[in-house]
């Protein structure tokens, strides 16, 4: 943040879907910003009845969805209690599809390489646009600090996703931040 961004968010676990709907408010409050939303896909799912707001007032919001098919932040609080998560994954549509069936400019990104070039195709584009970022679903969100009763719970969780025969997801979740890990001790 430079003094002249300002970010916005609720910052809470558990919470979903504010991102677009504080975007709206805060475009049509200031018609001369530029507003951009980081939206997850669950909580843009929930309200993809705004992505017509956004074409009924002429918003010019930039929304980025990171698409990784799954209720993450709710997956990751399951994982620091020790509960093996169930009913977290989502069966998305193409969001960029959605976005120009509405008639909003929209672009997927399926591979890092992709993305410079579908932002720079949004935001070049003047009205609203949907950036449908495909990312990976099991790479962890690791906050500041981690608590022992988190470490724990996550140690919890892997043993009971490795009993009840679901070690694969364990082994998803290393493999996707195995990379993290290496970059943070490089």
């Amino acid at each position: 943040m430079n003094g002249r961004r300002r970010l916005i968010g609720s910052f809470n676990h558990g919470t979903m879907a504010n991102a677009l709907p504080q975007a709206i408010g805060v475009q049509a409050a200031q018609p001369g910003r530029q507003v951009v939303t980081f939206s997850g896909d669950g909580g843009l799912a929930m309200l993809l009845g705004e992505l017509l707001t956004l074409r009924q007032q002429r918003l010019p919001v930039k929304v980025v969805v990171l698409n990784n098919e799954a209720l993450a932040f709710v997956e990751l609080e399951m994982k620091a209690d020790g509960i093996v998560n169930y009913g977290t994954g989502l069966d998305n549509p193409n969001f960029a599809e959605v976005a120009r069936s509405v008639g909003l400019f929209g672009v997927r990104v399926e591979t890092a390489g992709e993305l410079d070039g579908a932002l720079e195709k949004a935001f070049a584009h003047d009205g609203p646009a949907v950036v449908d970022a495909r990312v990976v679903r099991h790479e962890l969100a690791i906050p500041p600090k981690v608590s022992v009763a988190q470490a724990s719970g996550f140690a919890l969780w892997a043993t009971r996703s490795i009993l009840g025969g679901a070690g694969d997801d364990v082994l998803e979740v290393a493999g996707a931040n195995l990379r993290e890990v290496a970059t943070e001790f490089a």
